[in-house]
Order: structure tokens, then C-alpha cells, then sequence
């Protein structure tokens, strides 16, 4: 039985009755209801492994839409089509949409995807199939990945002086962009991060690498930051359901040892304020024609926390001082360049010689390294001694591991993920349930193939809606393998004591 409405468009399948909402924006601003032309859909939420340290890389989620198009509604050479003036030559390129789905004829819809398109691909009909249009859609975040920024001296000054932690610095960087977003604390203080015409997204990936965390944007089209203990608070210590036998078509449980190490090395970077020092200076001299202004880019030979204006003097081929016919302009101060405009007033070319900037630099340190081993830190030295092999991992090279406290920290919380093999869970053809999410702790219990339940975080939902259903498959990390003392809790301040003293109130601290 298929019913249509104005506003969504329902599936009757089997026991399940499946309303879904679809919304796109395709001049960029006024939403238009395309539920109805919806034929299917399938997509992806996936979350950084939480032990991805050094990677570097996080994830853009994807969705694919097929569209009815018999009526040229969606082609962007059909002049007579209804979008056509905004989807003609690629004007549908990242235009706003969201699709959300409601179960059994709840009055909640709960999105399942929110985020941009890329530019819809035409499939002209054929004597078997009408005409489609499929739209491939990334979450919210891809709109930061192109976003290229440089951070200035005075916004360096700030977060270094008012020791911003890494959800400080993410989201001051995110709303630099023009975007906001829900961030953690952090756990460390960057005294040094700074872009220089880099992916904004690309950057931040990078910090929640080398703080054990990750940056994601949720279904909802919400930009996050979960740092490293984020699972360890409400409502992650609550499981939200239970799966069983009946909630499954198939479920596996899987040990790996891909990531499976009993040491780990990880290096800090740290960096100091140097000596006022020359930063800049051509490697020949600048020539200004006459009556005209150049810019320049001067790019410092180091990274610097301050710089002068520039010193210099202007003179003509000949010899002839023209500093006074001269002006030059600092346009845009960033920690590792100066930008410049030159105007010469004077009726003959000039040549700036001497010309440099001076200021004070940042140095690198020596480089630290934190070692942590399974018979030193961990708690499963007997299985390797046993075994009688040894397997190490060594991170390096990411610039925001800057303090040995860090690096140690990184280093035993990888550590305890890699010393044992990992036991994650694939559930597959599970009844699609919308408000399901990443990050979600949920119970596992297959009576055929386990003693006892075991909980898990869910780390990727990979979903399906079509006129056979909404359906999820489920990957998951084991909870215990994640944080061995989550069940009973680790130190909170102003909560628990530490000492013998403490009695009851005594907990282990997060590494």
C-alpha cells in the first residue's frame, strides 16, 4: 500500500509503517518538499575510530538519492523544467538539503542525514526505466574542507595566552569559518596552533588526532567535538537498547589484529619564542613601476608570534633616493606571512633595497618521546610474554602533539586499546530505527554465540530506505576493550579523593 501526502510520503512494509521527509534548498535558501519523488535512498554515519591518533584523517558522511525525473523537474538542460533556473549549469552545487524518517506513524521524525549536494547526475529514460536523477550528498562538514584560512599573529597571541584547550581552539577555528558548533572542553592545552591557507576541516582532524578525540557532523547537521572522555559521561554510560536474535539478520563478532601492539612511542613537538630576528627579506630587490601599487607576499623563514612593519628605502635604478615617494602598507598580519602594498607615487621605477621585516620568531624544540609498554603500563604483558613477540607503534609528525604530558597520555591510552586484539561487532539488516547514533552504548545479546551481554559503542550506521523498508547495519566497539573501568567510573574532580583516605570515593584517573 503506498499513501502520499503533501509533506511526507509513507511506506506500508510488512509491520513497519515507514514515513520519511524529504527537503531541498535549490536556490539556497527556500526548502521545497521532494518527499514524494523520492525512490530510494542509502547512507552512511561513521565516526573516527576513537584510537585514530596520529591519522590525521576524519570522515565527511554520504547519502545517495534517487529521484523521479519523467517530468525534467531535476535537469539542468531543460529550460521548461521547474528548477531550471536553479540548477542550470551547476548552480545545484552544495545546496542545502536534509532527509528524516518516522517509524510505525510516530509523530517524531528524527533526521537521518543532513548536509549538502553535489551536482545531480541525469539518467535519461530507457524502454525499462523511467527517468532518475541521482544526487550524492556529504554531511554539513564538507562546507569547512574547501574553507581555506590563516591564522593572524594576534589570534595566536590570544589562544596561546589565555592557554586555550583544543575544543577551545576548534571552536574558535570553526566560527572563523562562519559556522558554529558543539564542542567538549578538551583535555590538553595547544599553546601553538595556527593555519596557513589550510583546510579548516583538514586542520581540526588533525588536532582531534593528536588529542584522542574526533570532529564530526552528526545527522542533525550539528558540527561536534567529542574529546577522548566524552564516552565516559551521560548519556553514554546508559545503554540506550538492547539487541537480540530477533533485532538482527545476521550479527558478527569480530577479533582483529590490525592495530595490535604492546608498545607505543609517541612524539611531542614543542616550540619556544625565540630572539627579535630578521623574519623576511627578498632574495633580490622589489621593483615598483612608476605611478602604480604591487603587492607582495612576504613569507617569514620561520613561524613568528610577532612582527614589525616593514623596514626599507626606495631609491631609482641610478641611485636616486625616492623613499619619500614611497608608501608601504602592511595589508594582513598571519603567523607566517605579511602581506604588502607598495605604491609608488614617483613618475620612475623604484627598487626597494634594503627591505625586511623583523620580530620575534618560534623556534622548534627538541623533540620528546613517550614510550608505553605492556610490562611497564598495561595489563596484558602475560598473553605477549606467552607469545614470546613484541610489536611496536610509533607516532610522529603531527605538530600538535606538543608536551611530553600529552604524548604520554596518548601513548597509554593507545596503549590499553592495542595491547589486546580488538573485538568490535558487525550487526547486519537491523530494523532501521532513526533516532539510533553514533556513539550510542548499546547491549548486545546473542544467547547462540555468547555467555553472558556484552555492551558496545556504536561507531558506524549504514542505512537503507526503500520501498522494502528502512534498514540499518550496525558496526560497534566492544565498551570493555574501550575503558576497562567504565562500569564502576573514573576520577571526577571536586567528586572523588584521592589516597587510601578516600575509601569508597577513591577512582582510577583517565591515564
Amino acid at each position: 500500500c503506498l499513501l502520499i501526502s503533501s509533506l511526507y510520503h509513507t511506506w506500508d512494509v510488512m509491520s513497519r509503517t515507514i514515513s520519511y521527509r524529504l527537503f531541498i534548498a535549490f536556490d539556497g535558501t527556500n526548502y521545497l518538499n521532494e518527499s514524494s519523488r523520492l525512490l530510494q535512498a542509502s547512507g552512511e554515519n561513521r565516526l573516527t575510530p576513537p584510537d585514530a591518533i596520529g591519522s590525521g584523517r576524519g570522515i565527511v558522511d554520504r547519502c545517495q538519492l534517487e529521484l523521479d525525473n519523467r517530468d525534467g523537474r531535476y535537469s539542468p538542460l531543460n529550460s521548461s523544467g521547474a528548477l531550471y533556473s536553479s540548477i542550470q549549469a551547476g548552480g545545484a552545487y552544495n545546496r542545502p538539503m536534509y532527509l528524516e524518517v518516522s517509524i510505525d506513524g510516530g509523530s517524531n521524525y528524527y533526521r537521518v542525514f543532513t548536509g549538502v549536494i553535489k551536482i545531480p547526475q541525469e539518467q535519461t529514460p530507457t524502454p525499462t526505466k523511467p527517468a532518475t536523477v541521482q544526487i550524492d550528498c556529504r554531511s554539513v562538514d564538507e562546507l569547512l574542507l574547501g574553507r581555506r584560512t590563516s591564522t593572524s599573529q594576534s589570534d595566536l597571541q590570544v589562544t596561546n595566552t589565555y592557554g586555550y584547550t583544543e575544543g577551545d581552539t576548534i571552536l574558535y577555528w570553526v566560527q572563523l569559518a562562519g559556522k558554529t558548533a558543539t564542542v567538549d572542553d578538551g583535555i590538553f592545552v595547544l599553546p601553538w596552533a595556527w593555519m596557513d591557507d589550510e583546510s579548516v576541516l583538514e586542520e581540526i582532524w588533525q588536532i582531534a588526532a593528536a588529542t584522542g578525540g574526533r570532529f564530526y557532523a552528526d545527522p542533525d547537521g550539528v558540527l561536534r567535538y567529542e574529546d577522548m572522555t566524552h564516552w565516559l559521561k551521560s548519556p553514554h554510560t546508559v545503554s540506550q537498547e538492547t539487541f537480540t536474535r530477533a533485532d538482527f539478520q545476521d550479527l558478527q563478532p569480530v577479533y582483529s589484529d590490525t592495530e595490535l601492539y604492546n608498545s607505543v612511542t609517541v612524539e611531542a613537538s614543542s616550540r619556544y619564542k625565540g630572539a627579535i630576528d630578521v623574519l623576511w627579506e627578498p632574495d633580490e630587490p622589489i621593483v615598483v613601476p612608476p605611478s602604480s601599487t604591487k603587492a607582495v607576499v612576504a613569507r617569514f623563514r620561520q613561524p613568528a608570534w610577532s612582527a614589525s612593519v616593514p623596514s626599507w628605502k626606495a631609491a631609482t635604478q641610478g641611485g636616486i633616493d625616492k623613499t619619500t615617494s614611497v608608501t608601504v602598507s602592511v595589508t594582513a598580519a598571519y603567523v607566517q606571512r605579511m602581506e604588502l602594498s607598495i605604491v609608488n607615487a614617483d613618475t620612475e621605477a623604484v627598487y626597494l633595497h634594503p627591505f625586511n621585516i623583523s620580530g620575534v620568531g618560534l623556534a622548534g624544540g627538541p623533540t620528546q618521546e613517550e614510550t608505553r609498554t605492556s610490562a611497564a603500563n598495561g595489563s596484558n604483558n602475560s598473553w605477549w610474554t606467552s607469545r614470546a613477540t613484541t610489536r611496536s607503534k610509533a607516532i610522529r609528525g603531527n605538530a600538535y602533539i606538543q608536551t611530553r604530558a600529552q604524548a604520554g597520555t596518548l601513548a597509554h591510552f593507545l596503549l590499553r586499546r592495542s595491547e589486546a586484539p580488538r573485538l568490535t561487532y558487525k550487526l547486519k539488516g537491523c530494523p532501521g530505527k532513526s533516532s539510533r547514533r553514533c556513539g550510542d552504548l548499546v547491549t548486545i545479546n546473542d544467547t547462540e554465540i555468547m555467555s553472558s551481554s556484552r555492551t558496545a559503542f556504536i561507531t558506524a550506521i549504514a542505512w537503507r530506505l526503500t520501498q522494502n523498508g528502512f534498514a540499518q547495519d550496525i558496526e560497534a566497539i566492544d565498551a570493555a576493550g574501550y575503558a576497562p573501568y567504565q562500569a564502576t567510573g573514573y576520577f571526577v574532580i571536586g567528586t572523588n579523593k584521592l589516597g587510601a583516605a578516600g575509601g569508597s570515593l577513591t577512582k582510577p584517573i583517565w591515564y
